[in-house]
């Protein structure tokens, strides 16, 4: 009778655990072993993903003898700028500027020229305007950037452009991890 018991009440037990279990997905994540109590999306995890993006757009440009960069803020699809594109554009300049790869144009400099110019941030300029806003701030190369929700995740590119010739030097892209304050962020001006 005990036997009988003890097998019924394991036979329950187990399935029990199956019926709650099968709708549960399991993820393993080894980032998250070493990170508790962090959330995914930290300002350390954007200045990393910064840090990533200027690392990948400075390799190899010693040939094109840049001294100083002006940083746009980055667009949306829809060519504004949201919270997520002015704060990425910040860490942008905040790597650039602790890693001394390059001396950049101050924010207030930069938002007035483009208002002189008549310009606003894009992610399509032309060698014309590219020139002028260079002539304008006294520098040699352009970052402009563009937001892109893409479902699982938001895609961050960005290009370093030459002003001079208008050509793409390099350009590099990151993945963020698509979280609701990162979807407020991109859809807020």
């Amino acid at each position: 009778m005990t036997t009988l018991k003890s097998k019924s009440i394991r036979l329950i037990a187990l399935f029990a655990a199956v019926s709650l279990l099968a709708g549960c997905e399991f993820k393993f994540d080894p980032s998250r072993i070493w990170s508790w109590g962090k959330t995914e999306t930290d300002t350390e995890y954007y200045q990393d993903k910064s840090d990533d993006l200027v690392d990948t757009i400075t390799r190899d440009v010693e040939e094109y003898e840049i001294n100083k960069v002006v940083v746009l803020d980055l667009v949306d699809d829809k060519g504004k700028v949201p919270i997520l594109g002015q704060y990425m554009s910040n860490r942008v300049v905040e790597s650039m500027t602790r890693n001394k790869t390059f001396r950049v144009a101050q924010r207030g400099e930069v938002e007035e020229t483009l208002n002189q110019l008549d310009l606003k941030p894009s992610f399509k300029y032309t060698s014309d305007e590219i020139q002028r806003l260079g002539k304008a701030l006294n520098a040699q190369a352009l970052v402009m950037g563009k937001l892109l929700d893409i479902g699982a995740n938001i895609d961050v590119h960005i290009a370093l452009v030459d002003i001079a010739s208008g050509e793409v030097i390099a350009s590099a892209s990151e993945k963020l991890i698509r979280t609701r304050s990162s979807v407020e962020l991109l859809r807020h001006y």
